[in-house]
């Protein structure tokens, strides 16, 4: 195997920083113990447009109320954005949908959420592979997100049984590494680690209008050097030198960890088979 792929640049593995705790409390947002309900109201004629057929790519937020309930929290918050989410699942029968909670009221959250990831898991007639994987490589210390099951109703209809996933952003970083100052990609197809050079302008180019590896935070400095360093050693390190010299900027252990176990459950959608 080339030593390229035993490298995985993926939202969970910032690779300037170490897990100081994989395993936060799951509190009501994601307690595994009730299956929560979640309402959201939205103006029919945002609905019609959000689920409109020719407009499943738009990433616009409509504004809508959203209401949890789990039996013992009931809390109700206003001006909330609304949009479908995923890639190819936004054209699935049954959508995604990311809900967010500051888009129309600056620095508003929920139990220390900015977003919220509904997952309709269109391919999982179990609705459960996702979640369960999530809990397994939580207790192995890698630092997955939290998830649990969720009943969603949009406009009082019964939308079904969904996957709420917990969103990795800066608070997701704070949480498990204590840190949230480092740059943090998602990368997708195709993110091939291959070295294109020591410009870090040129790891910016876009596919299908979008960045293969897209910078999530510190977007005003837009600065990709450290991507360009850590490719530059991976591809370029003599193979006697890339143990040390890896493990100086990544986070190696976690990874193996993170690898044997997607080899495991058969992940098919990830860095070694198809570049995400």
């Amino acid at each position: 195997m080339n030593v390229k792929h035993l490298i995985l640049l993926i939202l969970l593995f910032p690779f300037t920083i170490s897990a100081q705790d994989p395993i936060p409390e799951l509190g009501p947002v994601f307690d595994n113990t009730v299956i929560p309900r979640i309402d959201i109201t939205i103006d029919e004629q945002d609905l019609t447009l959000l689920l409109l057929e020719g407009l499943e790519f738009s990433n616009f937020e409509y504004p809508v109320t959203f209401i949890f309930n789990n039996g013992t929290v009931i809390d109700t918050l206003e001006d909330c954005g609304f949009r479908l989410r995923g890639n190819t699942s936004r054209t699935a029968a049954k959508k995604s949908f990311k809900v967010s909670f500051n888009t129309y009221v600056q620095g508003q959250q929920y139990y220390g959420l900015d977003k919220m990831n509904l997952n309709g898991e269109h391919n999982d007639p179990t609705i459960s592979r996702a979640r369960l994987n999530w809990e397994l490589l939580r207790d192995i210390g890698v630092p997955g997100p939290r998830a649990n099951h969720i009943e969603l109703y949009i406009n009082g209809d019964y939308f079904g049984l969904y996957a709420n996933v917990e969103h990795i952003d800066e608070e997701f970083l704070d949480s498990r590494f204590g840190n949230n100052s480092g740059n943090l990609y998602k990368c997708l197809w195709p993110a091939t680690l291959n070295f294109e050079g020591l410009n870090p302008e040129v790891y910016k180019e876009e596919f299908y209008g979008r960045r293969a590896y897209e910078l999530k935070t510190n977007i005003g400095a837009d600065n990709y050097s450290d991507l360009a360093t850590f490719i530059h050693i991976l591809n370029n390190t003599p193979l006697q030198d890339l143990s040390c010299e890896l493990e100086k900027i990544f986070n190696v252990d976690s990874y193996l960890k993170a690898m044997a176990f997607e080899i495991l459950m058969g992940h098919w959608d990830n860095y070694i088979f198809n570049k995400n």
